[in-house]
């Protein structure tokens, strides 16, 4: 059976309101216990694969779930068992049977959950939803992490149903989507607990055995293997893929990076972090919204544009989380490097006072909202996608009201839309674009090198989507360029910002000149590689068909 569900974690503060009113619509309460297993090299961890034995009242039972149709689903296969032991023999025949008997090692306990959970079916006219709040830990030899989430699983209908009231205990209890399963998140607690035990034990061989960690420093390294920042995948398009397909890989995956990420911004399970780590939090989050957006605009008139309302709440999260980081590079990054050219003493403010609190914006309801809106539209049109293979230009003719031709831009039929060659077009197009600009980049006012900078990162990021699908002799070489460039080009643009942030210590620390006549040197510097390397890249000619 397909096990669809959305996971969002409870907020301490949320905790007390959502059991009450769970609790006033006759929600019933039960223990649960689970038992997860795999081998000592993760081997189902790694296929993503979990392997558990439940007690469930009375009763045990063997589940075992396997990677779905999408980000929300997951194959579940259960079966009751009189005792808490496996038996692989229920899986003989099929695809698991065949990876379960390829395993190198025997399977043994890795780790545990107990919750009490509060469960709730709620019927609409159009599915039905179950309503389940966990509280309780995970637990790997001595390590415990507490779990509180409420899950949203479709047992039948529409599954629209479960954002729909997700979003609405969002909006109601501030809840934070959270994409991690239970079994993720016990896999890396018993991971960090093997790591302890493998370290104890290699200080007991040897006399000089290192001292002990702090109980902070070993939180703070424990915390930080469990957060670790998202940082971006490959989509895997091929060259057969329909645009749908291709569209939903790729947007999928930015969607994914931007809600891990978003989950640790918020504070969930990053109490103990470094503050470096959490700026790199912020990073990826603004990273993965921008891979999102050169997304949208890579296959823009091929799929159904996203809600525009939905597009605006992006945008703006991003600006806000972007004033977060500017604080973060000056105090992280510029300041130490002015440190190193012998800048005299020069006090910098405790916070920024026109940024907000980068887990504020990531908590809030409107941003949760938004990234749950998101994810139901991109679920959504991969069932449409795999039962209704709508002409593109058909979707394109309808929403102006003109009669569809079935056929694409190209003039191709709709049916067999060459993927290929219309990307490596839109590419080239980019690219040449890009390249009569940056060729005479030291002549454009900043304004003009902000907005080719975002055209570099929308083109490198599209490469990057589009290389399984597209690839061509050079490839590397034309990604390590525009790479090159966007590193260059974001350079020049924390200088420019330092400069407006050192300009206004002036009045109270004449001192911040030293910072400034620095920062228009690198500036200088920065505008001549970019100009450099945009005549290195008008050389190339990679991308024509």
């Amino acid at each position: 059976m397909i096990e669809r569900e959305l996971k969002l974690h409870v907020p301490t503060a949320a905790r007390a309101g959502i059991g009450k009113a769970l609790r006033a619509r006759k929600a019933k309460k039960i223990s649960l216990q689970a038992r997860y297993f795999d081998t000592p090299a993760r081997d189902l961890a790694n296929a993503q694969i979990a392997l558990r034995l439940r007690l469930e009242g009375k009763q045990w039972m063997q589940t075992i779930k396997c990677p779905g149709p999408d980000t929300l689903s997951r194959i579940e296969l259960n079966h009751p068992r009189p005792e808490p032991t496996l038996d692989l023999s229920v899986y003989k025949g099929t695809h698991i049977g065949a990876i379960l008997t390829r395993l190198k090692k025997p399977l043994a306990l890795r780790f545990e959950t107990r919750v009490t959970r509060l469960v709730l079916l709620v019927e609409t006219p159009q599915a039905v939803v179950e309503l389940a709040y966990d509280q309780g830990a995970v637990c790997a030899n001595d390590l415990e992490l507490p779990i509180s989430e409420l899950e949203f699983e479709l047992i039948s209908g529409d599954s629209t149903n479960i954002f729909t009231m997700a979003q609405e205990w969002t909006e109601q209890y501030g809840l934070i989507l959270d994409l991690r399963s239970k079994a993720e998140r016990g896999d890396t607690l018993a991971k960090i607990a093997q790591d302890i035990q493998d370290s104890n034990l290699s200080a007991d061989k040897h006399a000089s055995a290192p001292i002990a960690e702090s109980d902070e420093s070993a939180a703070t390294r424990i915390a930080e293997q469990l957060a670790r920042p998202r940082r971006a995948s490959s989509a895997n398009l091929n060259a057969k893929m329909s645009v749908d397909q291709a569209y939903l890989a790729c947007a999928n995956e930015c969607l994914i990076q931007i809600i891990r990420n978003a989950t640790f911004v918020a504070g969930v399970d990053t109490a103990n972090t470094t503050d470096a780590l959490q700026a790199e939090y912020i990073h990826q989050l603004r990273v993965a919204i921008r891979r999102l957006r050169s997304c949208w605009r890579l296959f823009n008139g091929w799929v159904p544009s996203v809600d525009e309302s939905l597009s605006a709440s992006l945008n703006q999260n991003f600006k806000s989380l972007g004033e977060s980081r500017d604080i973060d590079v000056i105090k992280l990054e510029i300041a130490p490097q002015l440190e190193s050219a012998n800048m005299p003493q020069c006090a910098l403010p405790a916070g920024n006072a026109g940024a907000q609190n980068e887990t504020t914006i990531a908590a809030r309801p409107e941003f949760q909202t938004t990234l749950i809106q998101l994810l139901a539209t991109l679920v959504t049109q991969g069932d449409t996608a795999t039962s209704v293979k709508q002409p593109i230009a058909g979707r394109k003719k309808a929403a102006t009201g003109k009669a569809s031709s079935g056929k694409t831009p190209t003039g191709a039929p709709a049916s067999a839309f060459p993927l290929k060659r219309e990307l490596r077009k839109r590419l080239n197009d980019w690219l040449q674009k890009a390249v009569s600009q940056g060729v005479h980049f030291e002549k454009l006012t900043i304004e003009e090198q902000h907005d080719l900078r975002k055209m570099i990162k929308r083109l490198r990021y599209s490469l990057d989507f589009s290389e399984g699908a597209v690839s061509a002799p050079g490839w590397e070489r034309l990604h390590s360029m525009l790479t090159q460039i966007q590193q260059v080009l974001g350079n020049l643009n924390d200088f420019y910002m330092a400069e407006h942030f050192y300009a206004a210590l002036i009045p109270a620390q004449p001192q911040a000149w030293f910072a400034i006549g620095w920062l228009r040197a690198m500036q200088h510097q920065q505008k001549a590689h970019a100009q450099i390397a945009f005549k290195q890249l008008a050389k190339l000619d990679l991308l024509k068909a």
